[in-house]
């Protein structure tokens, strides 16, 4: 299962523009896992102490023989829930999922007999164009 979802129904050589600045989808996800794995992590357990909530994010693992760091964006953090009317205390993991998404300004057109043509006759995609000046860019000389 994915730890983050970033912009889910995008393939990484896809691209995205923002203003003048245009790169892929998939260096988009590396910055952002960069960027929540170290900042975000310290964030939160720094929210935490702050807010008097001394949450113990180490364990004891038997398998390696030492104490390892639990992460509230990874392995997420060992926990029990009791709820009302439940069966007792529920020993688990609370993790936090990270979802990045797209929303068109405008929704996409339903298919309808009268505007469904044929892939034939549909014009190239202008992403085709933009694939073709990144894989130049990627495979000419420096």
């Amino acid at each position: 299962m994915q730890q983050h979802i970033f912009l889910e129904n995008y393939e990484d050589d896809d691209v995205c523009s923002f203003d003048s600045t245009m790169f892929k989808v998939g260096r988009l996800r590396q910055v952002m896992n960069s960027a929540i794995s170290l900042q975000l992590e310290s964030a939160l357990e720094e929210a935490f102490k702050t807010q008097g909530l001394q949450i113990n994010t180490t364990k004891y693992d038997t398998q390696l023989r030492c104490r390892v760091e639990q992460k509230w964006l990874g392995s997420g953090i060992g926990c029990e829930t009791l709820k009302i009317g439940g069966k007792g205390w529920q020993k688990g993991k609370v993790k936090i999922r990270v979802s990045v998404e797209f929303c068109p300004d405008e929704p996409e057109l339903k298919e309808t007999p009268e505007n469904n043509e044929s892939e034939a006759s549909q014009p190239e995609s202008p992403l085709d164009d933009l694939r073709r000046q990144f894989l130049n860019q990627e495979n000419s000389p420096s």
